[in-house]
């Protein structure tokens, strides 16, 4: 499924540009906003937030892999570095926000899927595939959930981290979808049935990852209620229906986007 990648363009250039001109370190980013309360169901719900971007941060670095392996520019190598250093910085933040709501959790409960440490064994697989799951997925459902809980987060420290993130976000979900639609025609169409098989895998993955929706009955109702007793305290998240319905919505836009380029 290797075919041959786009060039170096001023989109990655932006992106290098933005992570140097941060200058303060992540945890900092909230000190002087007003204290947080003490809510065991936000602090759980950003624990549950750092393990995601934690996750994130394996991912991108097999997509740095692959662009190595199938030649590409030191560009677009050192776009998807910065990308991955985003990812860190974004659980940084989102575990500073967790301790200052009554403490981290480390620990993942049992039926929760964030898996870090399985996705750090190097895999031999396409830029293209990463692109399309980390950045025409996972990214763009993220970009979307971030966007509508920054929209519906009163608390000004809840609100700076997501601000923080939805701008790396937003750049990054570009970029994915750049090099999907650069490299995705290239493709046979046998290529593209199976890029679409992957694709509906990982719709059902992303309903007991980022939404609550897949998960069974017991693990739903617990994870619900820290979405939803979150959100009442304005700390960072939307009620779990609300959620789900904005990763619904997106996941059937990212489907007709990429049907476009013909993967169904």
């Amino acid at each position: 499924m290797r075919v041959e990648l786009p060039a170096t363009n001023p989109l990655w250039k932006k992106l290098r540009r933005a992570q140097s001109a941060r200058t303060r370190e992540s945890a900092e980013a909230i000190d002087g906003l007003p204290a947080l309360p003490t809510s065991d169901a936000a602090r759980r719900f950003w624990s549950r937030r750092t393990w995601s971007e934690l996750a994130a941060v394996p991912a991108v670095s097999q997509a740095v892999l692959a662009l190595v392996r199938e030649g590409a520019g030191l560009g677009t190598i050192g776009a998807y570095t910065t990308i991955a250093q985003d990812e860190v910085r974004h659980a940084e933040l989102s575990q500073a926000l967790a301790e200052a709501l009554g403490g981290y959790d480390e620990e993942v409960p049992d039926g929760i899927e964030y898996a870090p440490r399985s996705l750090a064994a190097p895999a031999d697989v396409p830029v293209v595939v990463w692109a399309v799951a980390n950045g025409c997925f996972s990214e763009t459902v993220s970009l979307a959930l971030i966007r509508a809980r920054h929209g519906a987060t009163r608390h000004p420290t809840a609100r700076l981290v997501l601000n923080e993130t939805l701008k790396d976000e937003a750049l990054h979900v570009r970029i994915a979808w750049q090099i999907a639609g650069e490299l995705i025609p290239k493709l046979s169409q046998a290529q593209r049935n199976s890029l679409g098989e992957y694709g509906r895998d990982l719709t059902q993955m992303i309903g007991c990852t980022f939404g609550t929706s897949g998960l069974p009955t017991k693990v739903r109702k617990r994870e619900d209620a820290l979405r939803d007793e979150t959100a009442k305290a304005s700390l960072g998240a939307l009620p779990a229906a609300k959620e789900n319905a904005v990763i619904a919505k997106t996941l059937d836009e990212i489907h007709t986007r990429l049907a476009k380029l013909g993967v169904r």
